[in-house]
């Protein structure tokens, strides 16, 4: 299983809360290990920026330098720590470290359907196979909070099985073919 770490404290939830920072995390994830340079022209932005926010990122763990990449000492490349991140709303007790929590979440959820959005609009660009399997799908499920957990795990499962096909495959160069592939969940009780 995937190494999870639980965010606990408010500064460092709260470092996730800059837009760049987050599309920075982001890339190193889907990417691997990367340099400035490379972030900064993805971005489009100043490499001194760049930096600035990868050292944030870095202080609070979510990223780390690669050292052992830099082909001279004036390189610096950045890659993902291990692992996912995870935090429950309930873990911040005072009123500002809940609306830290509040912000964050209500910030990547925007993030998540922004990119759902862009994709409708560019899918015609990605031609076959892409636009035929590509999905999005909506369910209305009657379950108790048991149950609920035990599908969150399952689906998690599956999550976890499909991320070491894909990360044993760029171990190996095999990456033909292979995209990267955003998945997003979210499930919640409602009330009709």
């Amino acid at each position: 299983m995937t190494e999870k770490r639980r965010i606990t404290d408010p500064e460092t939830l709260k470092a996730l809360s800059q837009p760049l920072r987050r599309r920075l995390y982001r890339l190193l994830i889907q990417l691997g290990p990367s340099t400035v340079g490379v972030l900064a022209k993805k971005v489009e932005g100043d490499p001194g920026q760049i930096s600035y926010h990868l050292r944030a990122l870095a202080k609070h763990g979510y990223i780390e330098e690669a050292p052992e990449l830099a082909r001279d000492k004036r390189e610096r490349w950045w890659k993902a720590t291990p692992g996912s991140n995870t935090w429950d709303t309930a873990d911040f007790d005072t009123p500002e470290a809940r609306a830290i929590a509040d912000t964050v979440k209500a910030q990547m959820m925007a993030d998540e359907f922004e990119r759902a959005i862009e994709w409708e609009k560019a899918r015609d660009e990605w031609g076959e196979p892409w636009t035929r399997i590509a999905t999005s799908s909506e369910s209305n499920l009657f379950l108790t909070p048991e149950e609920t957990v035990a599908f969150n795990e399952e689906l998690t499962a599956l999550v976890v099985k499909w991320s070491a096909v894909g990360k044993q495959a760029r171990a190996e160069g095999r990456v033909e073919g292979r995209e990267v592939v955003f998945h997003f969940m979210h499930n919640f009780p409602e009330r009709p």
